[in-house]
């Protein structure tokens, strides 16, 4: 599994997105890309990166969730590339609907799909364990004060996370983050069973 942190625009607020290709780019390979932001923006970038020969630039896209600065893009790959579309909440565009726990294919490899409600209701985490690396979206993994309300399901998916091996973690606005990770997560994980739990939550 390769992973390319794709290209966003200065003057438009969105987020980040990625593509994932095969180490080799093989037929069989599905080049995925997760989150699309909200336009066009990166169709160029795609376009000019190697893809493979004979293949769809883009077969699939995953989104964290479906918040318009992840996911209004979705029209345009729709429309270049009738990619499929994969997300834990319906919405337009959307194919089919994740499940907790689920493992999608990516590139050449897996990605196991962790419901981690907080953000909002249909956010998820995608985790690479080949390459210990998660894809975190909007989910807020530090968390330094023990002083506010937590829902209970967002401790639950936290919790989750805290239990796989991360060694790189690539966030929906923030640079891709390589040091750490498991601390951070487990620290937070820590911190948010000092606080009052709330059964509500996002």
């Amino acid at each position: 599994m390769k992973i390319v942190p794709l290209g966003k625009s200065e003057t438009v607020y969105s987020c980040n997105s990625y593509l994932i290709l095969g180490d080799w780019n093989r037929i069989e390979d599905l080049n995925t890309v997760i989150d699309p932001g909200i336009d066009d923006f990166i169709l160029n970038e795609i376009e000019r990166l190697s893809t493979g020969v004979g293949k769809t630039p883009v077969a699939q896209v995953i989104l964290t969730h479906n918040h318009f600065d992840h996911a209004a893009g979705l029209k345009a790959l729709k429309e270049r590339y009738n990619a499929k579309v994969f997300a834990f909440s319906d919405g337009p565009l959307v194919d089919e609907i994740l499940s907790d726990g689920q493992f999608v294919k990516a590139g050449d490899d897996f990605l196991e799909v962790l419901h981690t409600p907080g953000h909002s209701t249909d956010s998820i985490c995608l985790y690479a364990a080949s390459l210990q690396a998660l894809f975190s979206g909007d989910t807020q993994l530090r968390v330094k004060s023990t002083h506010e309300p937590c829902a209970r399901n967002y401790l639950d998916g936290l919790t989750k996370l805290a239990s796989r091996k991360i060694q790189s973690i690539y966030s929906g606005h923030d640079a891709p983050l390589t040091e750490g990770c498991q601390e951070i997560i487990q620290q937070t994980v820590i911190n948010l069973r000092k606080c009052r739990i709330s059964s509500i939550g996002g």
